[in-house]
C-alpha cells in the first residue's frame, strides 16, 4: 500500500509539472529590442489639468537592450537611458532608472512596474497603468526585433 501511495504522489507530483504555465524569465526578453512606439498619456485629476498624450515612433538608431545581469539600457531619440530590472511576477517587470539623458539618480528612480504583454520571439509590449498626484498616467511601449 505504501509503494502504491508514493507511485501515485510521484505521477502526481510528475504531471502537474507540464500544467503549469511556464513564467517569463530573463532570457525572453535578453537583447536589443527596436521601438515601435512609446505613448504616453495622463489623464489630469482635477479642474485644472487637462489629459496630456504623447507618442514617440521609434527610429532605427532607438533601442531596449535587455542584459542577463538585470541591466537594461534605452536609446530613445537623444535620451540614453541606464537603467536595472527585475521580474516581480511571471508577467509583470521593474525598472529603476539610474541615469536618465546623462542626469544621475543616486539611489535610483523607480520608473514603474509594467506589465508585460504579447511576448513572442519577435515583439513584446510594456504597458504602465499608475495613479500619481496629477492624474493616472498610462504608458505603453511596443518593441520589436
Amino acid at each position: 500500500m505504501k509503494y502504491i501511495i508514493a507511485i501515485i504522489l510521484v505521477f502526481i507530483v510528475f504531471a502537474s509539472s507540464f500544467c503549469k504555465k511556464s513564467p517569463v524569465n530573463d532570457s525572453s526578453l535578453i537583447g536589443n529590442w527596436n521601438i515601435i512606439n512609446d505613448s504616453t498619456s495622463l489623464q489630469g485629476v482635477g479642474p485644472l489639468l487637462t489629459d496630456i498624450h504623447s507618442n514617440y515612433i521609434g527610429v532605427q538608431t532607438d533601442y531596449y537592450n535587455f542584459t542577463s545581469e538585470g541591466n537594461l539600457y534605452v536609446k530613445e531619440g537623444t535620451n540614453l537611458d541606464t537603467c536595472t530590472y527585475t521580474f516581480v511576477s511571471s508577467n509583470q517587470i521593474n525598472i529603476i532608472a539610474f541615469y536618465v539623458d546623462g542626469t544621475e539618480f543616486l539611489g535610483g528612480a523607480s520608473m514603474g512596474t509594467y506589465v508585460i504583454a504579447g511576448l513572442t520571439e519577435n515583439s513584446v509590449t510594456l504597458r504602465l497603468s499608475e495613479l500619481t498626484p496629477d492624474g493616472e498616467e498610462i504608458k505603453i511601449i511596443n518593441l520589436e526585433r
